[in-house]
């Protein structure tokens, strides 16, 4: 089994490439292009069945670059951490690899320091605990193991199988999007009842693991929303913890296919170990784009800006052949005021919500973009509200765009 995005890449990225080109077609403007005054980030391009990972500028040329960057399978997530660039990149046999390139003088090493091997268990999420912690969450291996970040050797295993969710048919609990509060991981388990269509359960479900013990504390549950998160939430952004500690979830409900299923945003307020019975947000029931109501579902991955307002990914699967049209956007979500705005940016595809990124100083935020005249980065600046271009995209596709901050 593959993950939701590696089912259909083949054939976006076959559309999308033979578009590139020429400047992608938006409103932005492209006076403040290279603004980024000499940081350096981790991009990752998408080219086919690959994506090629490396360290440059805004202001490089794309093309030339990306002929230096390392080759890592394109199902999985790419982060920067304590000096180092981590790599987890599954294969189409479900066996994944876990990669430390370090980074000096501004440049990733051509070969990985450390690597981790998981086995036929679609391991493609990361999460960093502190210097001597982290998490690699195994989707379909009932699994999260605990890693020491220089060595990735494992030093712990968290069983999830118990907490399969037997009674509405779930076959595996596959952890996916994910944060920490408070040296606690809320994990959002998709509890699949349909391998084959990729049908996660009917109820919202997250486990709540201390990270000082490797232990899971309890397992929550609620019927006011389907499955939380994703399996393949690379980014781990469909959680976020706000400013006053509470912890919010989104639901996509399986992306509407199935009747019947509730998206929505739930949360879990700061010092609560439940679910805010009180409070609840259906983006589907909220305006926009000029609508009352609409049937979109915002797509996992994405960024929290602060504030309580976060970047996502806006359309809907209900059309099983728009999964390589040019039908979703970019949108800024309110869970305070409950409510969507769209970026002045061009549709573009459903894989961009990985490519969203917020920046290193914290007032902007950046974007991967591909519509039928081109590709390219654009940047998003939180107070203006302003999109200008970074850098144009000619070879493969931008993915992910992860600025380098210790």
């Amino acid at each position: 089994m593959k993950s939701y995005k590696s089912l259909f890449l083949m054939a976006a990225f076959g559309l999308m490439l033979s578009g590139c080109g020429d400047d992608s077609g938006s409103n932005a403007s492209s006076d403040d292009q290279g603004n980024s005054d000499g940081q350096k980030y981790v991009f990752s391009f998408m080219m086919e069945t690959s994506q090629y990972v490396g360290i440059g500028s805004l202001s490089d040329d794309q093309a030339k670059i990306v002929k230096d960057f390392t080759e890592a399978p394109n199902s999985g997530s790419v982060m920067y951490f304590n000096g180092s660039v981590y790599v987890l990149a599954a294969d189409n046999a479900m066996n994944s690899t876990l990669s430390r390139y370090e980074v000096k003088d501004g440049k990733m090493a051509d070969k990985a320091a450390a690597t981790a091997k998981f086995t036929g268990t679609q391991s493609i999420a990361m999460k960093f605990v502190d210097k001597n912690k982290m998490y690699v969450e195994q989707a379909l291996g009932d699994k999260i193991t605990a890693l020491d970040p220089t060595t990735l050797k494992e030093t712990a295993n968290i069983d999830l199988s118990k907490y399969i969710d037997e009674e509405n048919g779930a076959l595996s609990t596959v952890p996916g999007s994910s944060v920490i509060r408070d040296d606690k991981m809320f994990v959002c388990l998709n509890q699949f009842v349909d391998f084959t269509n990729m049908i996660a359960g009917p109820n919202a479900s997250v486990a709540i693991i201390d990270t000082k013990t490797d232990k899971v504390d309890k397992v929550i549950s609620s019927d006011k929303v389907s499955a939380l998160g994703g399996m393949d939430d690379m980014n781990g952004t469909a959680s976020f913890v706000d400013e006053k500690g509470d912890v919010y979830f989104y639901s996509n409900a399986s992306y509407g296919f199935v009747e019947g299923y509730k998206e929505g945003w739930v949360r879990v307020k700061k010092g609560e170990s439940e679910f805010d019975k009180d409070w609840i947000f259906r983006m589907n029931e909220a305006e926009y784009d000029g609508k009352k109501t609409n049937n979109n579902h915002l797509m996992v991955g994405g960024t929290y800006m602060g504030n309580g307002k976060f970047m996502g990914f806006f359309g809907n699967f209900e059309d099983p052949t728009n999964f390589n049209n040019y039908e979703w956007n970019f949108v800024v979500v309110d869970v305070y005021k409950k409510t969507i705005k769209k970026l002045d940016l061009s549709p573009t595809i459903p894989w961009f919500a990985p490519s969203i990124h917020l920046d290193a100083d914290g007032k902007s935020v950046l974007v991967g973009h591909a519509d039928k005249k081109g590709g390219a980065i654009y940047r998003y600046d939180i107070a203006s509200e302003k999109v200008t271009k970074e850098m144009d995209v000619t070879t493969g596709t931008a993915y992910y765009i992860v600025p380098v901050k210790d």
